[in-house]
């Protein structure tokens, strides 16, 4: 199937476009501490972050909501609520030449299936987004 047919789905949208930018080089390099970002976030709810720190928070959030220390976030938790509202801050953000991450699939991924129709991607998102009733205090879900 030719991957502009593949139904649209947000969360592979989502991984693939924070999965553009090589973040752990990010942050090796800068010593960017993330974990201070996103608390500032949580605490103020404003982004006026540079655009490489947004992409890092994005990067890690991915990481661990996917497959570290955030997989039992429930969908319609604060997590998952800041990484849905911070895909519309970078989405549209060119990766900086220096952290591109060609070696990842899902960042070829996003270069294939969505840049080419990145609005209907942000809809999709968006879509997701408006109709999750999300709870700052929701627990995790150990299935």
């Amino acid at each position: 199937m030719n991957a502009h047919q593949e139904p649209l789905d947000a969360d592979d949208i989502m991984t693939s476009c924070a999965l553009r930018f090589d973040g752990e080089k990010y942050i090796e390099e800068t010593g960017f501490d993330v974990e201070a970002g996103i608390d500032a976030y949580m605490e103020t709810e404003t982004w006026d972050r540079p655009d490489e720190e947004k992409l890092a928070i994005f990067y890690i959030l991915q990481r661990c909501l996917c497959k570290w220390s955030l997989v039992y976030e429930p969908q319609h938790g604060r997590y998952w609520r800041l990484f849905r509202e911070m895909f519309f801050d970078v989405v549209e953000l060119d990766i900086p030449q220096d952290y591109t991450n060609p070696e990842s699939g899902l960042s070829l991924r996003w270069n294939e299936c969505y840049a080419s129709q990145r609005d209907k991607a942000i809809a999709c998102v968006r879509r997701k987004h408006q109709r999750t009733r999300y709870d700052d205090n929701a627990r995790p879900d150990f299935g």
